[in-house]
């Protein structure tokens, strides 16, 4: 076995440092706001797989991928494969959430006109917006009666991912479990199963409805069940948990906008997310609170400042917030309504 000298073992433990310091390098190139001009440049090759996975890659970039904005818009709207829209549209989502309504705005009317196909995809590609969508959620639900079942299909997976206003969404899921599509009926219960909160007083009506659905949505459906038996403090806290996790961020915020009240001990957590980086967070984090029904002057402090917030999602959001509280306090100065059910 032979010994290195200890200049040998010097030169080697260099020559690795700068591997290692090569290798850092370029994953910093490549995958941080630096690669941003280099993605770009993919959104527009001719190979549609290039062009998906540039558009993921700005999305994991977030906000600090403003330049791709223009681009990535293009590509939402005006792509000939469904993939790289509803890629682009994730991503959107993550950099400017203007941008992204922009992108709901263009494929509202489509659901509603055009070909089968065009409303089909309008409604897989609103669905990838997710919770900034929710302005698109009456319109996804005058979608239950459309003859085509995929149609039908992509509105209710487009409203289970939007998922607020949670008691919209709800109904609208409810009435897909009826829908004499199975298809449609497993994608309304797969909402209950992993993403949307089944409300507890809906618990008899969805258990008399177990024998009367096939086996893959009465297993769904019981999945949805068991998760009403899961104490609501316990979720709230692992949603709490969850925030401080940069990764599970913005799903934790998510589903505390589609529990509401029950959401109450999570209040103050949600303030603090107000001055996140991230649009998308700032968002949700309001959306959770007006959902909740907070109120109190801490609230009202926090929100104030993102009537001037850059962006404009956050502003309009901010603003109907403030109302909401606003009028719960006439309401309960009236004598006409119940007191606000946060205050911290």
């Amino acid at each position: 076995m032979r010994v290195l000298t200890k200049k040998q073992f010097a030169l080697n433990l260099v020559g690795l440092v700068m591997v290692m310091a090569l290798a850092a390098w370029w994953y910093w190139q490549s995958t941080g706001v630096q690669a941003v001009p280099a993605l770009i440049e993919q959104l527009h090759d001719p190979d549609p797989s290039t062009r998906i996975i540039a558009a993921d890659w700005l999305g994991t970039i977030g906000p600090k991928a403003t330049a791709a904005v223009p681009s990535l818009l293009v590509l939402a709207t005006q792509d000939s494969v469904q993939h790289a829209n509803t890629t682009a549209a994730a991503a959107l989502r993550h950099i400017d959430l203007a941008a992204a309504r922009h992108v709901m705005a263009h494929y509202i009317p489509l659901l509603s006109r055009g070909d089968i196909q065009s409303r089909r995809t309008a409604g897989a590609i609103i669905g990838e917006l997710g919770p900034v969508a929710k302005p698109a959620v009456p319109s996804l639900i005058t979608l239950m009666h459309e003859p085509d079942e995929l149609v039908r299909r992509n509105a209710l997976a487009a409203l289970g991912n939007i998922g607020i206003p949670a008691g919209e969404v709800s109904q609208a899921l409810f009435t897909g479990l009826r829908d004499p599509s199975a298809l449609v009926r497993q994608a309304a219960a797969a909402q209950f199963a992993f993403a949307v909160p089944l409300p507890p007083e809906r618990r008899d009506e969805i258990t008399a409805m177990l024998g009367q659905q096939d086996a893959a949505v009465a297993g769904l459906l019981r999945s949805a069940l068991e998760k009403i038996h899961q104490a609501d403090a316990a979720r709230v806290e692992t949603f709490v948990l969850m925030i401080g996790q940069s990764a599970g961020r913005e799903y934790a915020l998510h589903q505390l906008a589609r529990l509401g009240p029950t959401a109450i001990a999570a209040a103050p957590v949600l303030i603090t997310v107000l001055q996140d980086e991230r649009p998308m967070h700032r968002y949700l984090a309001i959306e959770a609170l007006n959902a909740i029904g907070a109120g109190g002057e801490r609230s009202i402090v926090a929100l104030t400042p993102l009537l001037h917030d850059p962006d404009p999602v956050v502003r309009e959001s901010a603003a109907d917030t403030l109302a909401a509280i606003e009028s719960r306090s006439l309401a309960l100065h009236n004598g006409t309504g119940e007191s606000p059910r946060v205050k911290p």
